[in-house]
């Protein structure tokens, strides 16, 4: 029995795009022949009509669901992967100079999916921008507080944030990117208590994804291309010259810059942008060791 246990794989799951999951696994697994199928998989699949049976009370339903949504991530990694449609990129990732070389931006293509494991952070900026607010009720001056909700509500709204750090923090640059909307309500309820259980630090979690944008280098500096688009307005206002087509041009440009001032939240070469599809780690069980055994 303990060898069987010692054999078992558990996940913790931390983010689910549950509808993203559930329309690639629906593309996915009807090109997946029943016999390539594992055991375990097998499983949950016939464990799917459960579901459609009697209304059971909100709380369990949702844990459910919820429940449901975590195999399915399993389901599409096998699928994926019969397809060679998952590449796993933690190993080539940890290697900084495969990022400031380009060699990681010309082996991804957008849309496709990948699995890395590292160091990787998630944020909540909502919550710290009411934990500012907090602190400012206990004094008079409240600027500060409504400073960073400004900045916050502008730079994040009330998203989460992904970064996957194959190099480690000091090459910060070198990241998977990612915001996490939550589009099936997966962290309803959540989001505000994620500081508390991660902490600060950068933990080790995989993440699946899809790539979003892979960033080309930028040979102007942000601040040049800024004072471009000034100069752009003035002559186009002093030609009575503007038309949609100049507007839209003006935008491309300045969202450019802010793009690379670090005021938007797109990935700024080498990082590359991605759309977190499922996080989780694998959970290791604790040990006694001898040594807490010691009577000394």
């Amino acid at each position: 029995m303990s060898n069987q246990m010692g054999r078992a794989s558990v996940r913790e799951y931390l983010y689910v795009d549950t509808p993203r999951v559930r329309t690639l696994l629906a593309q996915l697994s009807s090109g997946l022949p029943e016999e390539r199928k594992s055991e375990q998989t097998k499983k949950w699949t016939a464990s799917l009509t459960d579901l459609g049976g009697p209304q059971h009370d909100e709380g369990v339903r949702e844990q459910e669901v919820r429940s449901l949504a975590d195999l399915h991530v399993a389901m599409l990694e096998e699928a994926a992967q019969y397809a060679d449609m998952l590449l796993d990129v933690s190993e080539v990732s940890k290697k900084a100079k495969n990022w400031n070389r380009g060699r990681i931006h010309k082996a991804l293509n957008p849309g496709s999916l990948i699995r890395v494991t590292a160091p990787t952070s998630i944020i909540y900026p909502a919550s710290f921008a009411a934990s500012a607010t907090a602190m400012d009720s206990l004094s008079e001056d409240d600027s500060f507080s409504q400073d960073v909700t400004k900045i916050v509500r502008a730079m994040y709204g009330d998203h989460l944030t992904l970064r996957v750090y194959p190099c480690g923090e000091d090459d910060w640059e070198c990241q998977y990117s990612g915001v996490i909307s939550d589009p099936g309500g997966y962290l309803s309820g959540e989001k505000a208590v994620l500081f508390s259980r991660l902490g600060a630090d950068p933990q080790e979690w995989t993440t699946i994804a899809s790539i979003s944008r892979v960033p080309e280098r930028d040979h102007a500096a942000p601040t040049v291309r800024l004072e471009r688009v000034v100069q752009t307005l003035q002559g186009v206002l002093e030609r009575e010259e503007m038309s949609r087509r100049v507007l839209e041009k003006m935008i491309q440009e300045s969202s450019r810059a802010m793009e690379g001032m670090g005021l938007s939240e797109a990935p700024v070469w080498p990082a590359v942008a991605v759309i977190p599809i499922a996080v989780y780690r694998q959970i290791r069980p604790s040990i006694i060791t001898p040594d807490l055994e010691l009577d000394d």
